[in-house]
């Protein structure tokens, strides 16, 4: 209890007008300061941890495109210097641990980071440096990618078209077969004339020899309605089959049971319907050079078999051909699942033709230096064509000796163009049914024209339908890579 001495001298610190109020003034000030100071610290820190993070996300996402750990250490530090310039004392002081996380389905980076901050203010309670930390982890798993380039090697791709395809595609295999996706996807390089080179899958389909007539004459082969019932084999054919209404589809066909195409042309000399060896494809593969070399060694062919390119191009994708394909991966084609990318890439310059076939397949090269007077086609009502004149030199077979191949036997339903559309459509639909994605370019197609418009349907989406008017076919292959490659990656 204060007594009357203590209450006497309370009043007279109370009444005193000497220092003790600036004392107590000065002493208030200091957790004051420390506040405003020690948010001006804290918010610098902050602002520091930010930029880090920041440099530490875009250094992870570009680190992660990469398989090297040395090239990933590299490209961490060249973001963290280059984007530190306004933050001196967190980036000399920063250290940054690299983890890169490598498998065959995926790759992830992950960085841990670490500095300090330089405090002005609280350093009054002992902090002269407050930490500054960021994580940041990127990466991707790498879906599985399986690509039919189904290309366009009729007669009217002569010249710049044919070279400049050839640029293009080789550039395209560069693009998609990187050292990061290499083990990831399968190519399957489809060139189509007037029908399709199987090259070493022909033999599983063909009647075989054994039970085939070889080399029929007129009169066994000529009869139209035989061409898909009877078995016929050519000692000098290449590896082109015949195909049924049925084939059209992502079906397998069955074995030993599909005649073989005979060796002939219509419009060019040494141009023949059945591509040759050269032009024949190449299947399920991730060999660079092998798929170079194969763009490169291509021939023309006669004919414009969008149908049969397109046929092959889906079977090549169908899990039906899993493991029959030969190639670099003997599981493939996998099932259609959400982690496996399937994609068509059709190139064509010229409309479907009918699928012509000769009455006597003997009758193989007609080399007159003369006129030859057509006044109609085979098979068809001669008012619906005019007199025509073709050199024979420019041709093997008179077009008198053609007739157009016949379905299952039956006379009347030939495989014309409108046939062949037919049969495209379908396999366009059976792809989009199996969340196949197509793209399609037209090279110098006539606009308005069928083949215009049947690729537009037949991409998956108007933007994967590619119109080139020029030459320019480079930038079309291009686009259609940087698509691909972002389909792949998932996260």
């Amino acid at each position: 209890m204060c007594d009357g001495g203590c209450m006497l001298s309370v009043r007279k610190f109370i009444g005193s007008s000497s220092g003790n109020i600036a004392a107590i003034t000065a002493i208030a000030l200091v957790p004051a300061v420390l506040i405003a100071g020690g948010g001006y610290d804290i918010m610098r820190a902050t602002a520091g941890t930010t930029k880090v993070q920041t440099v530490l996300d875009s250094a992870a996402l570009a680190a992660a495109s990469l398989s090297n750990p040395q090239e990933i250490a590299t490209v961490v530090d060249e973001y963290i210097q280059a984007n530190l310039p306004g933050h001196a004392d967190v980036r000399d002081s920063l250290s940054v641990v690299v983890n890169p996380i490598l498998s065959l389905n995926s790759k992830k980076v992950e960085i841990n980071a670490s500095a300090t901050v330089d405090t002005r203010f609280l350093g009054i309670v002992g902090l002269s440096t407050l930490p500054v930390t960021a994580k940041a982890i990127a990466g991707h798993d790498m879906q599985s990618l399986e690509i039919a380039m189904v290309m366009d090697v009729s007669s009217s791709m002569k010249g710049g078209k044919l070279v400049n395809l050839k640029n293009a595609a080789a550039d395209f295999i560069d693009q998609v077969l990187t050292e990061a996706n290499l083990d990831h996807t399968s190519i399957n390089f489809i060139p189509f004339g007037g029908s399709v080179n199987l090259g070493s899958l022909f033999e599983k389909f063909v009647v075989p020899l054994s039970s085939a007539t070889v080399d029929p004459d007129r009169n066994e082969y000529g009869n139209h309605a035989s061409l898909t019932t009877n078995k016929f084999r050519f000692s000098d054919g290449d590896d082109c089959l015949e195909y049924k209404n049925v084939d059209f589809n992502d079906d397998m066909l069955p074995r030993f049971s599909r005649n073989q195409v005979p060796n002939f042309a219509v419009w060019w000399n040494f141009r023949p319907w059945c591509p040759g060896i050269k032009s024949s494809v190449l299947l399920n593969t991730n060999d660079k050079q092998a798929l170079k070399d194969r763009i490169n060694e291509m021939v023309l062919s006669d004919g414009t078999g969008l149908d049969v390119g397109m046929l092959w191009g889906v079977k090549t994708l169908s899990p039906n051909f899993s493991g029959e394909l030969g190639g670099d991966f003997p599981d493939r084609p996998f099932p259609y699942e959400d982690d496996v990318v399937k994609v068509i890439i059709l190139m064509t310059d010229g409309e479907i033709t009918h699928q012509y076939r000769p009455k006597d397949p003997t009758l193989k090269s007609v080399h007159q230096n003369r006129p030859a007077s057509i006044t109609k086609e085979p098979n068809v009502n001669p008012e619906h064509y005019g007199s025509r004149q073709y050199n024979r030199l420019h041709g093997w077979v008179d077009y008198q000796n053609l007739q157009r191949i016949y379905i299952k036997g039956n006379s009347s339903s030939p495989v014309s163009r409108d046939t062949g559309v037919s049969h495209f459509k379908r396999l366009c639909e059976e792809a989009v049914q199996n969340n196949v994605i197509v793209y399609t370019i037209g090279f110098q197609v006539r606009q308005g024209h069928l083949s215009d418009g049947l690729l537009a349907e037949c991409a998956s989406d108007p933007s994967k339908y590619y119109f080139v008017e020029g030459l320019d076919i480079q930038s079309a292959f291009d686009a259609i890579a940087a698509s691909v490659n972002a389909l792949r990656i998932v996260g």
